[in-house]
């Protein structure tokens, strides 16, 4: 709020920030958004106001001009000095030090006869009497009233379009409306005409236009062309709205830029980042993606403003209504007449109600509505010349039954859906493997880990559309060994390959030809979905062994951000030096990136990589880009990263839900990734990787060890317990025994059950699965034995049975002694 402070090679420095330069020269300082500023921060101006007067972080005063004549001493701040503060009406919280400071004036709401006057005054008088009315009507009904601004943009609007729209689409487009409606595609009665007659009839490749997608793109050059730069594209999730507003850039030859939002990005976060200069070692201000399109006259594409804290949003106000850009370092300018930008969101809902007054008169609001199923059959038609007619009518009919269920949540239906982005993934897998469909359609919908009742209702949709599950359980091992042959790569670098112990067993096999199935047709990114210890990484590692493939691993845990996924810092000869993530390693040398325990990560963290995976580009802090290299928006700008052809994303997770404590990745993001899940292991496959890790282990044992643990499967899937016990823990009894076999199976169990024990209803429920395999860890007797052996050699005694000091060793020499063990002939301590 006062300086901000720049690390250089010649020292610290403080640069003054806005409330400092207007009070030096003299400016009117304007505080927009006052009832928004954090409490800690505006009573940093109270003595400011009050008497001029202001400490600065650099150890300089500010005080006010007649101190300084009196004193010499200080910085005097100007005598035309001014703050004016705005506010909203229905929120002004400030603390009473800080109001009573400031000269109150109330800005009346404007009635419908004044509205209408001044409305008639600016149009260009192409509406008729009756028309105008009725709009401003329209507007002067609304119960929390509208802007004078927004009025007049439907005016304008309606007089350009009257022959294509309704004075009320005229009006919803501007955020007039009682309850958020926006102008769409079904309010278009006639073509509407545009400005832009340099545009091309070449979409984006792999672009399939259709009637409602034409109509998108109209509207939204449709609001250009009446005066606003923005317009915000808001629909569900998977619904073609970036590659819409990708496509559009395209055709009319404009450099688009894709900008990814999410939570945590501040207001400065938007206009620019902080950095390190690789030369000096200076601390630097980079440009992000929305400065430069604002500087450059560019389009930019902000994916994600429902994620934006209200107030970060707002912050875009004087770039986008008033055509101004104050930048943090200090600089400001105007913005080139160019500039477009197209502001991407989901609705606003009753849990997130992100669409505020002020964010409502920032953009031009379109909905983007989904496909209807003539205009996807025609879309996944051209997009999969191979897919077969009888195959396409089964997924249309399964997504019409399902978007017509009815539930009470829209997480529920969400889950329960098919998007635009998850039906070209089953269509791109079906089209090789048009038996599969069933399998396919299973995984996409991740139906192992939903709930009984949704299972259910989806189960019948498969039924009636046709759609069977494949029975074979079997692996075709020479079609997986095909798949291998065709993917296998060439590794510039083995220490990037794992290679893993591995015991090849059908359940997994499957599993393994499912995912190279995905990778084979050219699937960017896979979700990897299962259980703890079922084997998704023993399963990743010995693909990516068998592939050849080099591999980049990421842990993603709890505090992982969107910093520590794109860039490692580290500090080199007292610089702050930012390397290369492991991301950014893999897209640009072709390599798998591993993203493990993605669900632990925040959501957002892991949602970022939509971008890359579905828009193919991604802004780096740094303020680098990276890009595949057959996008329009690339060229020789040393600033972008070419991502290779054969990078691609492996991400594993667990499911959503107790006693998993991750967040539920799959409902989020379910659909921009090819979804896989690993079931728990068949018997046979189970004994057959049990016995790899025991050789020393008997038969019978093992096969006690996998009924045991089938048991306990069944017992998870009915409910009865919670926690899903897994191969994991049945290798590390097998191992236990294979190492300790006079220890016993019931000490090797015990190592596993501990964590229950002390979960009476738990321990119950094992007791009677472990008790019925004839393994009596829950026993009393056992509990007793092991008692009684903790007593007996739980008491730690010194080695020399003694109660007294020992001596040490005669020393007749007095060599030096280094260590506890040198002179005695040891290596030292």
């Amino acid at each position: 709020m006062k300086q901000r402070k720049e690390v250089t090679n010649n020292g610290t420095r403080y640069v003054n920030q806005a409330p400092v330069r207007a009070a030096l020269n003299g400016r009117l300082l304007i505080l927009d958004g006052l009832e928004k500023a954090e409490r800690n921060v505006l009573p940093t101006l109270n003595n400011l106001l009050e008497n001029r007067e202001l400490p600065l972080d650099d150890g300089s005063m500010l005080v006010s001009p007649d101190v300084y004549n009196t004193h010499k001493m200080g910085i005097a701040v100007h005598k035309d000095f001014r703050v004016v503060g705005l506010a909203s009406l229905d929120s002004v919280t400030l603390d009473p030090p800080l109001r009573s400071r400031f000269q109150a004036r109330l800005a009346s709401s404007v009635d419908v006869g004044d509205m209408l006057i001044t409305a008639s005054a600016l149009s260009d008088g192409l509406l008729d009497t009756n028309t105008m009315k009725n709009l401003v009507q329209s507007a002067g009904d609304i119960h929390d009233g509208v802007s004078l601004e927004a009025v007049h943009d439907a005016v304008r609007y309606l007089e350009m379009y009257q022959q294509s729209i309704t004075s009320n689409a005229a009006l919803r487009a501007n955020s007039i409306s009682a309850s958020e409606e926006m102008i769409s595609v079904d309010d278009i009665v006639s073509p509407m005409p545009n400005g832009y007659e340099q545009r091309l009839d070449n979409n984006m490749p792999s672009f399939v236009e259709t009637q409602t997608t034409r109509g998108i793109q109209d509207l939204i050059l449709a609001g250009f062309d009446s005066g606003k730069r923005s317009v915000a594209l808001i629909g569900p999730k998977g619904c073609y709205k970036s590659t819409v507003a990708r496509s559009l850039a395209h055709s009319l030859d404009e450099k688009s830029e894709l900008m990814s939002l999410y939570p945590d990005l501040t207001a400065r976060d938007l206009l620019m980042t902080r950095a390190t200069c690789e030369e000096t070692g200076d601390t630097v201000w980079r440009e992000t993606a929305l400065t430069r399109a604002a500087k450059n006259g560019s389009w930019v594409i902000l994916d994600g403003i429902d994620k934006l804290r209200s107030d970060t949003l707002t912050s875009l106000a004087l770039m986008i209504e008033q055509g101004m850009v104050v930048l943090p370092d200090g600089k400001q300018f105007e913005v080139n007449d160019r500039f477009r930008c197209i502001a991407i969101g989901h609705p606003s809902t009753i849990e997130k109600p992100w669409i505020t007054p002020e964010v409502k008169e920032m953009f031009h609001w379109i909905e983007a509505t989904p496909l209807q199923s003539e205009e996807l059959r025609e879309l996944l038609s051209q997009m999969f010349p191979s897919l077969k007619r009888k195959v396409l009518n089964k997924i249309l009919s399964l997504h019409e039954k399902l978007d017509d269920i009815n539930v009470d949540s829209d997480a529920e239906k969400e889950s329960m859906q098919l998007t635009l982005r998850k039906l070209k993934h089953i269509c791109k897998r079906t089209e090789q493997r048009p038996s599969e469909l069933g399998n396919i359609m299973h995984s996409t919908l991740l139906t192992s880990f939903l709930p009984d009742w949704e299972r259910g209702i989806i189960g019948k949709c498969l039924s009636a559309s046709g759609i069977m599950r494949s029975k074979n359980t079997n692996p075709d091992y020479n079609s997986l060994e095909d798949l291998i042959i065709s993917c296998k790569r060439k590794a510039s670098n083995p220490l990037l390959v794992p290679d893993v112990q591995f015991e090849m067993n059908q359940g997994q096999s499957l599993v393994m030809q499912d995912i190279l199935e995905a990778h084979s047709v050219g699937e960017r990114a896979l979700l990897i979905l299962g259980y703890q210890g079922v084997g998704k990484n023993k399963i990743v590692d010995r693909l990516l062994g068998k592939l050849n493939a080099e591999r980049e691993y990421l842990q993603l845990h709890r505090d992982t951000t969107i910093q520590s996924l794109l860039i490692s810092p580290s500090v080199e000869d007292g610089r702050i030096v930012y390397n290369d993530s492991p991301l950014v390693r893999a897209a640009r040398e072709g390599r798998i990136l591993v993203l493990d325990e993605a669900d632990k990560a925040p959501v957002e963290v892991v949602a970022v990589l939509k971008g890359l995976i579905e828009d193919g580009q991604l802004s780096l802090p740094d303020g680098r880009r990276l890009l595949y290299g057959d996008s329009d928006s690339s060229d020789d700008d040393d600033s972008i990263i070419n991502i290779h052809k054969d990078f691609s994303i492996w991400a594993l997770a667990n499911p959503s839900g107790y006693p998993f404590h991750g967040n539920d990745l799959a409902r989020e993001m379910s659909d921009v990734f090819s979804c896989h899940t690993v079931p728990p292991l068949d018997i046979e496959s189970h004994k057959r990787i049990l016995m790899s890790y025991g050789e020393h282990v008997s038969p019978k044992t093992i096969d006690k060890i996998v009924n045991v643990w089938e048991s306990l499967r069944r017992a998870h899937q009915e409910g009865s317990i919670i926690y899903p016990f897994s191969v994991r823990e049945s290798v590390a009894v097998v191992k236990h025994l294979n190492q300790f076999p006079d220890d016993g199976i019931e000490d090797a169990v015990d190592n596993v059950i501990a964590f229950d024990r002390l979960d009476d209803t738990l321990s119950k429920h094992l007791r009677r699965i472990f008790s019925s395999r004839g393994i009596s860890v829950f026993s009393e007797e056992y509990i007793t034995e092991k008692k009684l052996r903790r007593a007996k050699g739980g008491v730690s005694t010194p080695k020399t049975r003694s109660g007294a000091p020992k001596h040490g060793k005669e020393d007749p020499n007095n060599d030096p002694h280094v260590g506890g063990n040198t002179w005695a002939g040891g290596s030292g301590g």
